[in-house]
C-alpha cells in the first residue's frame, strides 16, 4: 500500500513539473544591453568626411585603452590639439600624396587604417622617447599632442620632429611590408646595424653620418635605415638635408654611403609606387611655407 502511494505521489510530482515546463514565461522583448549613441561633435564629423569616408581611415583622438600601449602611463590628447593635428596632417601629408599620385586611391589602398592621437609620450627604460609606432601595417600611433598649440603648430621643425617625419617613416614601413625593397640596400651597411645600441653607439648626427646613417636611429636596422632616409628626405629642404650631411664629425665616405642608399630608396618609390620623391618633397615644402596663414582650428 505504501509502495502504491509513493508511486502515485511521484507521478503527480512529474505531472506538476511537466506542466510547469510547458508554460512559457513571457520575457520583456527589450534587452538591457543597449549600445548608447554618443552624439558626434564637429571634429567627429570632420574626421568622417576627410579621413574615414574618402580613405577608410579612422582617427582615434579619444582615449581607447585597448588601442593604447598599457605598458606606459599615457594621457589623452587635448581636443584642440587633435583638431590641429587632424587638419595639419590633411594639409601636409594627405593632400601631397593625392596630388602626386593623381587620386585618393593610393592612400585608400595603403595608408594605415587606424591612427591614434595621444597627449603624452612613452619613455623607454633607456631614456629614449617614442614619437610614433606602426603595427601590422594597419595602425600608426602619434604622441606628444600636449605640446601642439598655436605657436608650435606653425613651427616646421617641431611638426616634423614630433609628427610628420614620424608619419612618413611609419608609412614607409607599411609600404615595405606590401612591397619589399631590394636586398642590395641591406648589403651597403651590412653588419653595421647595431639594434638597440643605436642611442649609445652614435651620440650625435655627425657620428651617425660618418658611419653612413642619416640619423643615429637609422643604425638600428636596415628597415629603420630605409624609413629614416625616406622620411628625412621628403620633409626637409635641400639646404636642411645638406646641413645634416655636413654635421660636425661627418665624413665624405659616410656621405657617399648615404647617397648610394638614397638612390635605392628613390628608385624603389618610383618603380614600385610611381612616386617621384623630389616631386613629393617639393609639394610638401610648398605647403610648409603656408603654415603662417593656414587655418588650423576651423572645422568645415
Amino acid at each position: 500500500m505504501k509502495l502504491n502511494t509513493r508511486i502515485f505521489m511521484l507521478l503527480a510530482s512529474c505531472g506538476v513539473l511537466l506542466s510547469a515546463c510547458n508554460k512559457e514565461d513571457k520575457l520583456d522583448s527589450k534587452s538591457v544591453f543597449v549600445d548608447s549613441e554618443i552624439p558626434k561633435n564637429a571634429l567627429d564629423n570632420y574626421l568622417y568626411n576627410n579621413y574615414t569616408k574618402p580613405y577608410n581611415v579612422e582617427i582615434l583622438y579619444k582615449y581607447v585603452d585597448k588601442e593604447s600601449d598599457m605598458s606606459f602611463r599615457l594621457v589623452p590628447a587635448p581636443y584642440e590639439a587633435s583638431i590641429r593635428l587632424a587638419k595639419l596632417m590633411q594639409f601636409l601629408v594627405i593632400k601631397p600624396y593625392d596630388e602626386v599620385t593623381g587620386s585618393q586611391q593610393f592612400l585608400k589602398n595603403n595608408f594605415p587604417k587606424i591612427i591614434t592621437f595621444t597627449g603624452s609620450m612613452p619613455i623607454q627604460t633607456n631614456g629614449t622617447a617614442i614619437l610614433g609606432t606602426a603595427e601590422a601595417g594597419t595602425k600608426v600611433s602619434l604622441y606628444n599632442l600636449l605640446a601642439l598649440n598655436e605657436t608650435s603648430g606653425k613651427d616646421r621643425d617641431f611638426l616634423n620632429s614630433n609628427f610628420f617625419k614620424t608619419v612618413h617613416h611609419e608609412f614607409q614601413h607599411i609600404l615595405n611590408q606590401n612591397k619589399p625593397y631590394p636586398s642590395n640596400f641591406l648589403e651597403i651597411s651590412g653588419r653595421g646595424y647595431v639594434e638597440d645600441e643605436w642611442n649609445t653607439k652614435y651620440t650625435s648626427t655627425g657620428a651617425a653620418v660618418a658611419a653612413g646613417f642619416i640619423s643615429p636611429y637609422a643604425s638600428k636596422a636596415n628597415t629603420e635605415d630605409f624609413a629614416e632616409l625616406y622620411s628625412f628626405y621628403v620633409t626637409r629642404s635641400q639646404a636642411d638635408w645638406d646641413a645634416i650631411l655636413n654635421s660636425a664629425g661627418s665624413t665624405a665616405e659616410g656621405r657617399a654611403t648615404i647617397a648610394s642608399k638614397l638612390v635605392i630608396v628613390k628608385n624603389y618609390m618610383k618603380s614600385e609606387w610611381g612616386i617621384d620623391m623630389d616631386v613629393l618633397r617639393s609639394n610638401i615644402l610648398a605647403r610648409y611655407s603656408q603654415l603662417s596663414t593656414f587655418d588650423q582650428t576651423t572645422l568645415n
